[in-house]
C-alpha cells in the first residue's frame, strides 16, 4: 500500500508545485502591474493636470481673460492632482502651494500669476525628477523580482527532482526486492531444505512431462532412482545428526551437473532422484559409474553394512520410442523395480 501511495505522491507534488509557479508569477505580475499603473496615474495624469493649470494662467496672462472665468477649472484640475498619492515632504509643497492659488482666486496681479506659474513649474520638475525615480526603483525591483522568480523555479524544478528521484529509487528498491522475494519463494519451493536439492513436488511437475518433452524433440532421456543403502541401521547405529550430515554430503555427490536438462531431487528420506534429458547409453552408465565411485571415496563408515562404508543402490529407466507412451506412474514403477532389483542383487550398484 505505501509503494502505491508513493506512486500517486508524485504526479500531486509535481501539480502542487506547477500550481504554486502558476500562483507565484501571477502574484508578481500583478503587483508589478500597480506598480506600473501607479507610475503612469501617480505621475503623468496628474502633470498633466498641472499644464492645464499652467495654461489658464497663461491665458490670463497673456488673453486679458479674467481669473474669475478660469477659477473653476483650476481648481477642479488641482483637487484632483493634490488627491494623488505624495510623500510627506511633497504633501507639505501642495500645501504651500494651494494656499498660494487659494490666494491668486482674490489677487489681481499678472505678478502673482507669474509666481504661480513659477511654483507649479517647480512642482512639474519635482515629479519628472519623481518620476525618474521611481522608475529606476521600479527597474530595480523588477529585476530583483526576476532574481526571486528565478531562484524560485530552480528550487522547485530542484525540489521536484528530487522527490522524483526517491520516488524512482524506491520504486527501484522495492521491484528489486520484490523480484527477490519472489524468486526466494520461488525456489524455496521447489527446493529441500535440508540438502538443497529439489524437491518431491517440484519433481513430479517436470516428470509428469519428461515423456511429452523427450518424443516431441526425439531425445533418450533417463530417470534415476537412488537409495542410500540400509540407512535405516546407519540412523540407528550414529544417530539422526549423522544421518542428516550423510544425507548433505550424498546429495553434494548427487548433484554435479553442469547440464541445465540434468535435475537431481531429494524424493524423501533417503530416497533421491535424477532426471536427464537428451543422453545415451553411453553417458548414462559412465555418470552411474561414477555416482558409485565418488559416494564411495566419502568413506563415510558404515559398520551395518557389508561394506563398512555408506553407499548406494540405483534403478534406472530410459525413456525412448518403446517407453514415449508410458504414463510418468508406470515409468516411476519401472524405476522402482530396478531399484528393488540393484537391493536384491546385493546393493551398491544400479539396475537398467
Amino acid at each position: 500500500m505505501q509503494f502505491n501511495i508513493k506512486l500517486l505522491a508524485a504526479p500531486f507534488i509535481v501539480l502542487i508545485s506547477l500550481f504554486y509557479i502558476s500562483f507565484l508569477f501571477s502574484s508578481e505580475i500583478d503587483r508589478l502591474k500597480k506598480e506600473i499603473d501607479n507610475i503612469y496615474f501617480g505621475n503623468f495624469i496628474p502633470v498633466h493636470k498641472l499644464h492645464i493649470i499652467l495654461e489658464k494662467y497663461n491665458e490670463i496672462i497673456h488673453n486679458g481673460t479674467t481669473i474669475k472665468s478660469n477659477k473653476k477649472m483650476i481648481q477642479k484640475n488641482w483637487n484632483f492632482y493634490s488627491s494623488q498619492y505624495k510623500t510627506d515632504k511633497e504633501r507639505r509643497i501642495i500645501s504651500k502651494i494651494d494656499e498660494e492659488i487659494s490666494f491668486s482666486f482674490q489677487a489681481n496681479s499678472d505678478k502673482y500669476y507669474k509666481f504661480i506659474i513659477k511654483q507649479i513649474n517647480l512642482l512639474i520638475e519635482h515629479e519628472i525628477y519623481s518620476a525618474s525615480q521611481q522608475r529606476k526603483d521600479f527597474i530595480e525591483r523588477y529585476e530583483k523580482v526576476n532574481q526571486y522568480l528565478l531562484y524560485n523555479k530552480i528550487f522547485i524544478i530542484i525540489f521536484i527532482l528530487i522527490f522524483i528521484s526517491f520516488i524512482v529509487f524506491t520504486i527501484i528498491k522495492n521491484n528489486m526486492k520484490q523480484e527477490y522475494l519472489i524468486a526466494k519463494y520461488k525456489q524455496d519451493s521447489i527446493t529441500d531444505g535440508l540438502t538443497q536439492l529439489y524437491n518431491r513436488k517440484y519433481f513430479d511437475t517436470l516428470f509428469n512431462d519428461i515423456t511429452t518433452i523427450s518424443k516431441e524433440n526425439g531425445w533418450l532421456s533417463a530417470f534415476i532412482m537412488i537409495d542410500i543403502d540400509f540407512f535405516k541401521q546407519f540412523n540407528d547405529t550414529y544417530g539422526h545428526d549423522e544421518g542428516d550430515s550423510a544425507l548433505k554430503k550424498v546429495s553434494k555427490v548427487l548433484n554435479t551437473f553442469d547440464d541445465e536438462y540434468e535435475y537431481t531431487f531429494r524424493l524423501g528420506g533417503e530416497e533421491f532422484g535424477i532426471l536427464i534429458f537428451d543422453t545415451n547409453i553411453e553417458d548414462l552408465k559412465e555418470k552411474l559409474n561414477a555416482f558409485q565411485e565418488k559416494i564411495k571415496d566419502l568413506n563415510i563408515p558404515h559398520s551395518a553394512s557389508a561394506t563398512n562404508i555408506l553407499t548406494i543402490s540405483m534403478g534406472v529407466v530410459i525413456i525412448n520410442k518403446q517407453t514415449y507412451n508410458n504414463t510418468s506412474k508406470e515409468l516411476y514403477k519401472f524405476a522402482d523395480d530396478k531399484l528393488y532389483n540393484s537391493k536384491e542383487n546385493g546393493r551398491n550398484q544400479y539396475t537398467i
